[in-house]
């Protein structure tokens, strides 16, 4: 199975009125006539039987009011996400096209935040990650990318995410003969599709295919290689896109976006993978008891990024939207630790970070005296006080070791832990 090379650009569409929502305006237009004059005569006789002639003036102005209710434009706060699927040769082409697409998107009255000021001030999406290959069957090959953007998008408080992808690009050759000439047809064909999808739980609203196609004819004499042409054909399908967007938002086919899902918390326990320290205890009369049981190093102050965002550290408990989302520790003088989960509330992780060569080796001489410790050994006040010395400088390098009785590392009698 081929796997996709996808590359990923967002951008941050906000929307100029309320997101999703069509706004009523009323208006009243008034309207005054010109004055009209008019004279009415009459002429009668009266009761003494003398003629009299009348005249009435009369002055008509009309006064009158139109009241007009008009709908704005719908408007939306959408993600913008491209994507490459043709192949490597293409992916400098997914900067164009995402300039293309918005230029024509803002036309349909969007307000673009570009992704500099976007996802800069996130975690970058790695290039080398998107196009290294998974196991078909992972979570990683199927969630990662589309949970990434996703999550961003709803990060950014964005309603939709307007996906565009650079599906398919042919380049044909055909040789034709005629009127004693022999031509050489080239074909140029790209395909781009774009999907409207919920931000909210990820699901496809609309869709459709933009199909572009060029043809460029040579002979023996002339060529027919011509510079542009993908860029050219880019810029008619980012056309049809708007053209075919325009339509399905007349048709009402982008529904208003649901409620944003309640937050889950989780609790993440790391630990260091495959690293205990002993059950060294040193008693009142200064003598040393080694015993069986092992304790596991916590290491404290973990970060801990959700979808390439800092939420906090571990060991503690975060809060995040419910489903797939990537989660990231990191920690110095360890390796990070980086899976897709699928958060649930109440949810407790118990995370094993490897340690890196340099954090292993600080640790290694860090914890070197206990080695030098022997069972049963009495010692002296002062090696009691070094090596509570030395046990509070290896507490204080923010490791934590779990005890049953809670001590973070050797307790003699003397020693109290400081909280």
């Amino acid at each position: 199975m081929k796997l996709t090379r996808l590359f990923a650009s967002f951008a941050l569409l906000i929307a100029a009125l309320s997101p999703g929502f069509a706004q009523s305006t009323v208006t009243t237009e008034r309207t005054v006539s010109a004055p009209v004059t008019s004279v009415e005569t009459r002429t009668f006789v009266n009761a003494e039987g003398k003629t009299v002639t009348e005249r009435v003036t009369t002055n008509v102005q009309v006064e009158s009011e139109a009241v007009a209710e008009t709908t704005a434009p719908k408007s939306y706060t959408a993600a913008v996400v491209i994507t490459n699927r043709a192949g490597k040769d293409y992916d400098t082409k997914i900067s164009v096209l995402e300039d293309l697409l918005t230029a024509r998107i803002t036309d349909l009255g969007f307000r673009l935040l570009t992704r500099e000021v976007v996802v800069d001030n996130l975690r970058k999406f790695d290039p080398a990650t998107a196009s290294a290959g998974r196991p078909a069957d992972s979570l990683e090959a199927q969630f990662t990318d589309q949970s990434s953007a996703l999550r961003l998008a709803q990060n950014m408080g964005a309603d939709y995410i307007v996906q565009a992808s650079i599906t398919s690009y042919a380049e044909t050759k055909r040789e034709v003969k005629a009127y004693n000439t022999n031509f050489t047809n080239y074909d140029y064909t790209l395909r781009v599709t774009y999907k409207i999808l919920d931000a909210t739980g990820g699901g496809s609203l609309t869709g459709d295919v933009a199909k572009a196609t060029r043809t460029e004819q040579g002979t023996a004499n002339s060529t027919a290689l011509v510079e542009g042409i993908f860029d050219d054909l880019l810029d008619q399908t980012t056309n049809q896109i708007t053209s075919s967007l325009r339509t399905r938002i007349a048709a009402g086919r982008i529904t208003a976006p649901k409620a944003a899902a309640k937050l889950v918390t989780i609790t993440i326990k790391p630990e260091a993978a495959d690293l205990f320290i002993p059950d060294v205890r040193i008693n009142a009369e200064n003598v040393v008891t080694i015993g069986e049981s092992k304790f596991k190093v916590t290491p404290l102050n973990a970060t801990v990024e959700v979808d390439g965002v800092a939420v906090g550290t571990a060991p503690g408990q975060i809060t995040l939207r419910p489903g797939f989302s990537k989660l990231r520790l990191s920690r110095e003088g360890f390796d990070s630790w980086e899976r897709t989960i699928s958060a649930t509330d109440g949810q407790v992780l118990n995370v094993a970070m490897k340690m890196s060569a340099d954090g292993y080796a600080r640790f290694k001489d860090a914890t070197a005296f206990i080695n030098d410790l022997k069972n049963g050994a009495k010692l002296t006040d002062a090696e009691v006080k070094k090596i509570e010395g030395e046990a509070k400088m290896l507490e204080n390098s923010f490791f934590k070791v779990d005890t049953k009785e809670n001590f973070r590392f050797i307790l003699p009698d003397r020693y109290k832990e400081s909280r």
